[in-house]
């Protein structure tokens, strides 16, 4: 891969930013308003544990619309619509409501989330996170913002002060993770939102998040930003994520945290096997 080629893709990505951020701004705004008209028949069973809402199709028919007017030459692969093209050298990645089962029951921790990618790189990701109602966003080498102020992550902690965000496959019983990090003393939590998790990680509220789970369209815009804002994204042996070798690549399992903290996590973590997920009855 010739080292302008990704100069390229940086500089396109920038060129970008403005319209993506606010294409990004008015879906998180328009999902909100429409969750007062949410009804339960609205919500509908994909699979175990796994719902879709009426919102989540509407906003990525239109994230998918307006995305495709910006870059026409990109592919585009969608939690809810689908996917095409995603063997092009640009392919946008959305989930438009990460934490549906939150957002469909009234609890505040979702988000919107967008990421274009390069030949399997993000280099460009936004992401609208609720309840704070924060646009974070990443350029492949310039850099992490929460709204207009960069933001880079704190040393972080991994003792009796530390506070690590943790999800793991739905119907799990037995969490061998767990007692891992907890054997430092951290405090576990889980927001059932991966993308406000890595927000979380990226800004220092959480000193790290551990996941068994995540798919392309959770991780691709919120792992960029992490990494941009200073901290590490990995799978848990510590080999890199990005670039994505491809993007039907099932769950992914990964460690966020600022550089030291992540490597204590890898050492802690080393030999422990992600669960499988769990049909439930």
């Amino acid at each position: 891969m010739p080292r302008s080629s990704l100069a390229d893709a940086r500089r396109r990505s920038l060129g970008l930013g403005p319209a993506v951020t606010s294409i990004t701004m008015s879906v998180g705004h328009w999902i909100q308003n429409a969750r007062r008209r949410l009804r339960p028949g609205d919500v509908v069973r994909k699979g175990i544990g796994d719902f879709v809402t009426s919102i989540d199709v509407r906003a990525e028919r239109r994230l998918r619309r307006e995305l495709g007017r910006l870059a026409p030459d990109a592919g585009f692969v969608g939690e809810e619509t689908g996917s095409a093209g995603f063997d092009r050298d640009w392919v946008w990645v959305v989930d438009p409501v990460d934490g549906t089962s939150n957002f469909a029951h009234g609890l505040p921790h979702h988000a919107v989330s967008v990421a274009l990618l390069w030949r399997g790189h993000p280099v460009l990701a936004c992401l609208h996170c609720f309840p704070e109602n924060a646009i974070y966003r990443a350029i492949s080498g310039a850099g992490a913002f929460r709204g207009t102020r960069r933001i880079r992550i704190p040393r972080g902690r991994l003792d009796d002060g530390a506070i690590v965000g943790v999800q793991w496959h739905r119907g799990q019983q037995r969490l061998p993770l767990l007692p891992r990090i907890q054997a430092a003393g951290a405090r576990i939590r889980t927001f059932g939102c991966t993308v406000v998790q890595l927000a979380d990680v990226a800004c220092g509220r959480l000193d790290a998040n551990v996941q068994e789970q995540g798919r392309v369209w959770d991780i691709a815009a919120a792992g960029l930003v992490v990494t941009e804002s200073g901290g590490r994204f990995t799978a848990w042996n510590g080999d890199p994520v990005f670039p994505f070798a491809n993007l039907d690549i099932g769950h992914t399992a990964t460690i966020a945290a600022a550089p030291l903290v992540h490597a204590q996590l890898v050492g802690r973590l080393r030999g422990c096997r992600p669960g499988a997920v769990v049909p439930t009855t």
